[in-house]
Order: C-alpha cells, then sequence, then structure tokens
C-alpha cells in the first residue's frame, strides 16, 4: 500500500492524511445519522439477499460525498466506486509480478519476516503479527479452508467482499484456535458444498482474505513459517473455468474505472435490494454486463470524465479535513472501528479510497491509539525526552498490546533505525523493568535513559518527529468505552 502522506502538511496533519481511513471510521467521532447508528447491525449473521438499511447522509457542499445532496452522478460513483478499488487491488495481486502482493488466485501469499525500519511498502506497519492475504473466486466453485489449531496463538481472518466490506472473522476472539474448517461458498451457487465445520454463504464470487498472526520474535520465525503453510485453501472440483479479469483499472482513465466497475458487477451480481439502485444507475452507464464505457453518449462521458477525478480526490480530501475534528485525551486520539460498512455507502467509498475498508478491523478485535503530543499538547519529538507510565497489567488486552513509534520522513511514517534494534514495547519484548507495584514506565528518546533504565528505552529520533501507535487486540470491555484513555506522555527535562 503507497504512502498516503500529503507533502507540505505538517507532521499532525500528514499522519491524518495517511491514516485518514481510521477516522474515517472512528464512531465516536462521526454524528450517528450521518454514518451510522453504533447498534447497526453488521453483516456477519445477516441472511444473504438482507442488507442493513442505509444511514441518512451528513451535510456539506453540494453534489460533494459529504453533502446532503448528491447528483445521480456523484450518487452512483459513491455507490460504485469501492468495487473499483477492489479490482485495482486485485488486478495488483493476481497480474502484476512486482506488486509486493502478487500471489496465484485460491493461494495464500504470506509476509515472512517481521516488519522493521526497511518495510515500507504502508505507512505505520504492525510488527506484532505477519500478514497473509490471498484472493478467491466461487463463481466456478466454492473452496474448502482449513486453519490450524495455532495453540492459543492469536490469529485473526478477515472475509472481504468485492464492495471491500468485511463480512465474517474466523480467529482467536471469534471462532478460537482450535483446527477447523470452513466451506466457503459463492452467493449464487447451487451445487455441492464440501463437509466442513462451519458454511459461510459470501455476498459476492470475489473474496479477499487478511490475516494476522502473532509472532514473538526473530526466534519464533521458523515454527511461524510451519504454522502459516498449514493455512490451506482447496478449490473445489469445478463445471466451468476461472474467468480472468479483463480491464486493467487506471484511476487516470475514466474509460476503464466505468469498465472495471462494470466488471465487478458482472462478476460480482448485487443482492436483490440493491437491485432497484442499480437500475437507476443504468443510464449513467453503471449496470454490469449490460454497460460500458463505450456505450455511452459522448456527454456522459464528459460529465464523467470530469467528476471521477474530482470525486476520488473528495474521498481522500475530506477525510483529510476531517482530521481536526479528532477528540484527544492526553494527547491520544482513540480509533474505535464499527463492525460493518457495507450498507454506510459514503463511508464504504471514503475508507476504500485508502484500502482501509480491507484492512481495518472492527473494534472489538483491534482497538487504536494513536499520541501525536504530550500531556501539555505538544508535538512529540525534536530531540526531546519522555516518559509513559502504564498501569500494573499494561494495556487491558485480552490477545496481546504493543506500543510502536513511528518517525515522520520525506515519504512516510516508519519505523526508526537503531542500532538496539528496538522498534516497538510490548509484554513480548526482553528484558523488560517493571515498578515493585507491577506497573511499567516506558523511557523515550533519542540517547539512554539513565539508571539503567535502558531495559525499558524506546529510541525516538534525534531531530525530526515521531508519533506512538497504541495497539489493543481483543480490548477488554472498558477500552470499548468512550470514556477510556491512555495515559498522557510526560515531557522529561533535557538530561
Amino acid at each position: 500500500m503507497p504512502s498516503l502522506a500529503a507533502p507540505g502538511l505538517s507532521p499532525a496533519r500528514r499522519l491524518h492524511a495517511s491514516l485518514a481511513v481510521l477516522l474515517a471510521l472512528a464512531l465516536h467521532s462521526l454524528p450517528n445519522a450521518a454514518y451510522g447508528q453504533p447498534g447497526q447491525q453488521g453483516r456477519q449473521g445477516v441472511p444473504a439477499g438482507q442488507t442493513p438499511a442505509t444511514s441518512s447522509a451528513p451535510t456539506g457542499h453540494p453534489g460533494s460525498p459529504g453533502s446532503a445532496a448528491l447528483t445521480p452522478l456523484a450518487e452512483a460513483f459513491v455507490w460504485a466506486y469501492p468495487y473499483y478499488e477492489f479490482m485495482w487491488l486485485r488486478h495488483q495481486a493476481l497480474a502484476n509480478p512486482q506488486s509486493l502482493t502478487y500471489t496465484r488466485l485460491n493461494q495464500y501469499r504470506h509476509q515472512r519476516h517481521q516488519a522493521g525500519p526497511q518495510d515500507r511498502w504502508a505507512n505505520g506497519p504492525i510488527r506484532d503479527t505477519l500478514y497473509s492475504t490471498a484472493w478467491i473466486d466461487l463463481a466456478p466453485a466454492p473452496v474448502l479452508l482449513q486453519f490450524p489449531d495455532t495453540g492459543g496463538r492469536y490469529y485473526v481472518v478477515a472475509f472481504v467482499g468485492a464492495d471491500t466490506s468485511t463480512f465474517h472473522l474466523v480467529g482467536r476472539r471469534s471462532t478460537g484456535t482450535q483446527a477447523r474448517t470452513l466451506a466457503l461458498v459463492g452467493p449464487q451457487w447451487q451445487g455441492a458444498i464440501p463437509a466442513a465445520d462451519d458454511t459461510v454463504r459470501a455476498p459476492s464470487n470475489d473474496v479477499y482474505l487478511n490475516m494476522r498472526l502473532l509472532v514473538e520474535g526473530e526466534a519464533d520465525m521458523p515454527a511461524m513459517h510451519a504454522l502459516q503453510d498449514r493455512f490451506t485453501i482447496t478449490p473445489q472440483p469445478a463445471k466451468h473455468a476461472v474467468a480472468a479479469q479483463q480491464v486493467v483499472p487506471d484511476a487516470a482513465n475514466p474509460a476503464t474505472v466505468i469498465d472495471a466497475i462494470n466488471e465487478a458487477l458482472a462478476r460480482n451480481p448485487v443482492a436483490v435490494p440493491e437491485q432497484p439502485r442499480l437500475a437507476r444507475y443504468q443510464p449513467l452507464g453503471l449496470c454490469g454486463a449490460g454497460c460500458s464505457w463505450q456505450q455511452l453518449p459522448p456527454a456522459t462521458q464528459q460529465a464523467w470524465a470530469q467528476a471521477i477525478p474530482r470525486l476520488m480526490h473528495q474521498f481522500k480530501g475530506s477525510l483529510r479535513d476531517r482530521s481536526a475534528k479528532v477528540p484527544q485525551t492526553h494527547g491520544w486520539a482513540a480509533f474505535r472501528l464499527p463492525a460493518d460498512i457495507s450498507s454506510n455507502y459514503r463511508m464504504r467509498a471514503a475508507s476504500a479510497a485508502n484500502s482501509g475498508g480491507m484492512f481495518g478491523l472492527e473494534a472489538a478485535e483491534a482497538t487504536y491509539f494513536m499520541a501525536l503530543a504530550d500531556g501539555n499538547d505538544e508535538l512529540l519529538g525534536q530531540g526531546r525526552h519522555y516518559r509513559l507510565h502504564l498501569p500494573q497489567g499494561g494495556l487491558p488486552a485480552d490477545a496481546f498490546w504493543s506500543i510502536t513509534l513511528y518517525e515522520f520522513t520525506e515519504g512516510g511514517e516508519y519505523m526508526l533505525d537503531n542500532p538496539l534494534g528496538r522498534y516497538s514495547i510490548s509484554p513480548r519484548s526482553p528484558g523488560l523493568r517493571h515498578n515493585a507495584d507491577g506497573s511499567l514506565d516506558i523511557w523515550i528518546g533519542p540517547t539512554p535513559p539513565a539508571d539503567g533504565r535502558q531495559a525499558n528505552w524506546l529510541p525516538s529520533p534525534a531531530h525530526s518527529r515521531f508519533y506512538l501507535n497504541a495497539r489493543i487486540y481483543q480490548p477488554r470491555a472498558e477500552v470499548l468505552q468512550p470514556s477510556w484513555a491512555m495515559p498522557a506522555i510526560e515531557r522529561l527535562p533535557a538530561p
């Protein structure tokens, strides 16, 4: 995933630009009327063909993605745009050998090393887990997924449909870590279904899998690789061959944007409740197999050519503009993502603009806190020293927690190279020294702290700014409450 940082922005604004999708999905900072109710039913457990009701629209400039009064063209594109992003990512993974996610259909691509400063495929890459990804086509036949017994080790697999919404989770929190099988079935499949512990009917034929698997450290890698290889995908006997993706998506070419969306809709017919909406969009050239750019009259082609770049820019830009409204407590901004965005079309489009709808996890699975400032609301960095005091037990997690430091650089936000090779602090960090009451002090600075505190030292840059990302996987109930906050980062006198 490329850097999303915008040149010329301040460090605080650059962080929110790069992590804009988290902002878009943070329920506590978005109006309920605009982006869905906190209690809205997610897609897990929703019967095939049913979709939660669409929420009402926010206010904004008429015709913009954040406006209550969208033009027909903008309304259609807000709904359809995630299908384009899905097809672009799919094409990169299956047809571009230079892509970092390049793989074969129905086969996992495994990350084989723990992320460090050299990993610049994304802003703020996670170090706690290894990623595995896969693209599946269910149109020819179901597939059988095998999940090995991980012996209690944390993992989660997110199942993402063609509209970029997560529709199912498998893993430690939702299904446990014992060995299990799952039959994944396409929405229109009427044939035999393989025997399995669970059967899930996907809302689309094309499905993306994103897995995180907890890693204990470099010494854990051989065992991790063996465990990764035990996650398997077995396609069932097919009645016809897999249909190759035809359109090469190109955001700079409006014809391929429209045609990629139509190919996605042809490969993944929408559910019955969505069909009247698609009928309204047909005159604009969005309907699936029966629509194409070539069939559109010149006036409609011109309208799309003008609208698509503007709307794509607004999907990203509106998120950056909203960053200033993120509530912060003690210098930390909390990101608690909703379980489902499938019927929140504007949120879905905004998150798809940064691929976030395909990578984010709901708050009950993982909650994030990001600090750009200390307890006095001064930006972190410029060679200053800090202390972060955590209570006994650290952060309230039933799986794991970590605090990772990322330096602002010209190209993005990445882990800081340092002689210790220490990029984060977690209960898995070797040699941590706790206080007599069980609490933990983390010392942050460009030079080692005095008095033997180096065991708890998290090196920071000597001159540039940085931010901290606190990740809490399987957060306890109190973390999910808006009132729960991270402790303030204390600025220390210069040594």
